[in-house]
C-alpha cells in the first residue's frame, strides 16, 4: 500500500505541504494497520486540518501519523475497539471533531484518556457503546470540553453547526482547498465561491486558520 504515490498521481499540482483536507474513505481495503512507512507518507502532509479514513478495515492506531494541526478526524467504519485511543491527543492536539461510528466500541471508558483534550465534538453512532442509555451523559461528565455527541448537546438538542462543521446540508467557504476523493477518483479544486463541496456528502473543507 503505497499511499504517497497513490496521492500524488492524484495531487501532481498541490505539495504536501499545501493540502490541509485528505478524504481517503474507503481507497484502501483490508487495511488492519498502517505500517512505518504509511506513517511517513502521511505525515508529509504535515499541514493537514481535516483527514478521513473510513472504511479501511483498520484495527489499530498503530503508527497513525502525527499532526499536530488536525482539527478533525474521521475512523469510521473501521474495526477499533478504541483500546489505544490514548494516542489521539498526543497525535492532534488541536482535534476539534472525532467520528468514530461503526466501530466494535463496547464502553465511553476508551475516552477517558482524552479527559484534558480539545475535543468539543464526538460521533459514535452505530457502536455497541452509543446502545447505552446514558452514553451521552457519560461522554460530556468525561471530556469537559464536549459540546455535543452525536449531534446533540447536553440538552439533548441538536448543536448548530458553523462553516467548520461536517454536518449534511451545511456551506462552506474555503480559499483553494485540496482533497483527494476515491469516489469522484479525481482531485477536486475548490475556488472561492461558498457550497462548492459538489459531492454533497459529509465532507468538511475546515479554513487552514482554525475555527471560531
Amino acid at each position: 500500500m503505497n499511499i504517497y504515490k497513490e496521492l500524488q498521481e492524484k495531487l501532481s499540482e498541490h505539495e504536501p505541504t499545501e493540502v490541509d483536507e485528505l478524504i481517503l474513505d474507503d481507497l484502501f481495503e483490508n487495511v488492519s494497520a498502517f505500517s512505518e512507512q504509511n506513517k511517513k507518507d502521511l505525515e508529509r502532509y504535515k499541514n493537514l486540518v481535516h483527514l478521513s479514513l473510513n472504511g479501511f478495515g483498520l484495527e489499530s492506531l498503530k503508527n497513525f501519523p502525527k499532526i499536530p494541526t488536525l482539527q478533525i478526524l474521521e475512523i469510521r467504519q473501521n474495526k477499533l475497539t478504541g483500546s489505544d485511543f490514548s494516542h489521539i491527543h498526543e497525535l492532534y492536539p488541536e482535534l476539534y471533531k472525532l467520528k468514530v461510528g461503526e466501530n466494535p466500541i463496547k464502553s465511553v471508558d476508551v475516552f477517558k484518556p482524552l479527559a484534558n483534550s480539545k475535543i468539543e465534538k464526538v460521533e459514535l453512532q452505530e457502536t455497541p457503546a452509543a446502545e447505552h442509555t446514558d452514553y451521552k451523559k457519560t461522554l460530556f461528565a468525561t471530556i469537559k470540553t464536549l459540546r455535543a455527541v452525536d449531534s446533540l448537546n447536553k440538552d439533548g438538542e441538536e448543536e448548530n453547526s458553523t462553516v467548520y462543521e461536517d454536518d449534511e446540508g451545511e456551506e462552506y467557504s474555503e480559499d483553494d482547498d485540496a482533497e483527494f476523493d476515491e469516489n469522484d477518483d479525481e482531485m477536486d479544486e475548490f475556488d472561492d465561491e461558498e457550497g462548492d463541496d459538489e459531492s454533497g456528502s459529509d465532507k468538511p473543507a475546515p479554513k487552514k486558520t482554525g475555527k471560531k
